[in-house]
């Protein structure tokens, strides 16, 4: 089976929250791009941190806490002209 290449293009940065000296977590709108297909704009949250030698790196995606939320609700009219 053929390896997929797969690419994340950051649309916006919506939040971003220190994650006890480990890194951040993102709230954000991405598009991913899957063997050259498009997924569409997405809001996701994600861990990103920062390797020993300075490279950064993204983790596993979270889900939405109530801050999240209330922040999305918040600004719904901008976030949605973005999906």
């Amino acid at each position: 089976m053929e390896e997929k290449n797969i690419e994340c293009k950051v649309v916006k940065v919506l939040m971003s929250t220190e994650a006890g000296g480990f890194g951040s977590n993102q709230l954000r709108i991405v598009r991913w791009i899957v063997g050259g297909k498009d997924t569409g704009a997405l809001l996701e949250k994600r861990n990103l941190y920062t390797t020993k030698d300075g490279a950064e790196r993204m983790g596993k995606a979270k889900g939405f806490n109530k801050t999240d939320v209330a922040f999305i609700v918040e600004n719904w009219k901008e976030i949605q002209t973005l999906l």
